[in-house]
């Protein structure tokens, strides 16, 4: 009889492991960007929405909606001007040709003109000495282009690939057909890093600039190899300029590259683990990546997902508390008070989950991991400046994901430089109000004369 009773014991230990087990894979199979970390890439096979039902109402803007009107440009913008007056009456038909004007509808609208490259050709002339024959040839004037291409043709060229993550390909059939410029991949790649040596300084200062930031949001992903190493692209992102790393390796060294080696400010990110490195900074943890992980909770059966659902409650409170904080219908003072019941429910609750044996291994992982970082959840409530989301830094990386999407990675150290420069430059840009084209061209020409770039600012 022990025998057997220790043979019954064996196999129901067996049984609930491989019914937990079975039900970590399956909640694997229902893993999405909306539970999870996955990228929405990955989404594959994933049902689409519902259809909403037809509301009745015509399609377009309904009545009461505040209207859009283009604006039209001053009379001095205005590059020519065309009078249209009726040469008889409508309905006598009698001749309006000695009739004075009346008032006028004034219309305008824009036309892209035929682009044509503008040729310049130097002719270096020759001349031999009259009194000992020796024969010298004129030096190029300073500012002369070093090949066939002139610096705004190079800036374009670097924008295209850079800012509208076009490929080299693309480039060259878009230089022909909009230009009438023949240029080949070689001359693509070597404008690119003709563009890339001279944005270097201005780069490297908006990324210093971001270090020595208060607060920034960090987050990194993956860009492909190059060569034998797998490359990641990390970002510092601030209110008012964004800093890109291009580096091989997602680890302690590469995220004080991107920081600094003792980074004392503020930094909003997820739960990768190298940023715990930074003992100097305060931190504070990703709400969004948090909610996606309780909507995983959710999903699951049993324990996990009843916790999950009153996690997704409390979350949901939290953020409609922070929403009026933003829209300053209340203080952050009043937003840390009105948020302790909240904080204390989901310490609750994630201590559930933590502890009790009915929950998955996921959920406990994640909720032990919450429980070591708590106040770092919370850092956004006596902090000005600082949010409960670390969107700031994924929107700013989204765009660079898309440019791997579309390059697969780079191939050399001139192609990583060049990625991590005009990302940095394309997204400070955009939050500036800088015009990238005007500034890029600027700074190729003060690289044709030894001198810095312009300031960049708008």
């Amino acid at each position: 009889m022990d025998e057997l009773q220790r043979q019954v014991d064996e196999l129901k230990a067996l049984l609930a492991a491989s019914l937990q087990r079975i039900q970590e894979l399956e909640s694997k199979l229902t893993q999405n960007s909306g539970n999870s970390s996955k990228p929405p890439s990955s989404d594959m096979g994933r049902k689409r929405k519902p259809p909403v039902d037809p509301s009745g109402r015509k399609r377009g803007g309904q009545p009461g909606h505040a209207g859009k009107t283009r604006e039209q440009v001053p009379p001095e913008e205005v590059d020519e001007v065309k009078d249209a007056d009726p040469e008889s009456c409508e309905r006598c038909g009698e001749s309006l040709e000695q009739a004075p004007r009346r008032d006028a509808i004034i219309r305008q609208f824009c036309e892209s003109p035929a682009f044509r490259a503008f040729i310049t050709e130097l002719r270096q002339w020759s001349k031999a000495c009259p009194r000992c024959g020796h024969v010298t040839r004129a030096a190029a004037p300073v500012g002369t282009p070093k090949g066939a291409f002139g610096p705004r043709l190079q800036a374009l060229t670097g924008m295209l690939s850079g800012r509208f993550r076009l490929t080299k390909r693309e480039i060259m059939v878009m230089h022909r057909s909009v230009f009438g410029v023949r240029m080949s991949l070689g001359s693509v790649a070597a404008c690119c890093k003709s563009v890339s040596e001279a944005v270097a300084p201005t780069a490297r200062a908006i990324h210093e600039e971001v270090k020595a930031s208060p607060v920034v949001h960090a987050d990194e992903t993956g860009f492909g190899r190059c060569g034998e190493d797998r490359m990641w692209l990390w970002v510092a992102a601030t209110a008012e300029a964004e800093a890109f790393r291009l580096l091989p390796g997602r680890g302690q060294a590469q995220a004080k590259d991107l920081l600094g080696e003792d980074y004392p400010g503020i930094i909003q990110r997820d739960r990768w683990k190298p940023y715990e490195k930074f003992l100097k900074a305060k931190h504070q943890l990703c709400h969004s990546h948090i909610r996606r992980d309780v909507q995983g909770m959710l999903e699951s059966k049993g324990e996990t997902g009843t916790q999950g659902c009153m996690l997704k409650l409390a979350s949901d409170k939290a953020f409609h508390l922070w929403h009026q904080c933003e829209q300053e219908e209340i203080s952050r003072e009043e937003l840390a008070k009105e948020t302790q019941s909240i904080q204390a429910e989901m310490r609750e609750r994630f201590e559930i989950l933590a502890k009790h044996p009915d929950t998955t291994k996921k959920a406990r992982g994640t909720a032990n991991d919450l429980l070591r970082q708590w106040d770092r959840l919370w850092t956004y409530l006596s902090h000005e400046g600082v949010v409960p989301t670390n969107n700031e830094a994924e929107r700013a990386i989204r765009k660079a994901v898309l440019w791997r999407k579309v390059s697969l990675g780079v191939e050399s150290e001139h192609g990583a430089r060049f990625v991590e420069r005009m990302l940095t430059l394309a997204g400070t840009a955009r939050k500036r109000g800088v015009d990238l084209l005007e500034w890029l061209t600027q700074a190729m020409k003060a690289s044709l004369v030894g001198i810095a770039a312009p300031d960049f600012t708008a």
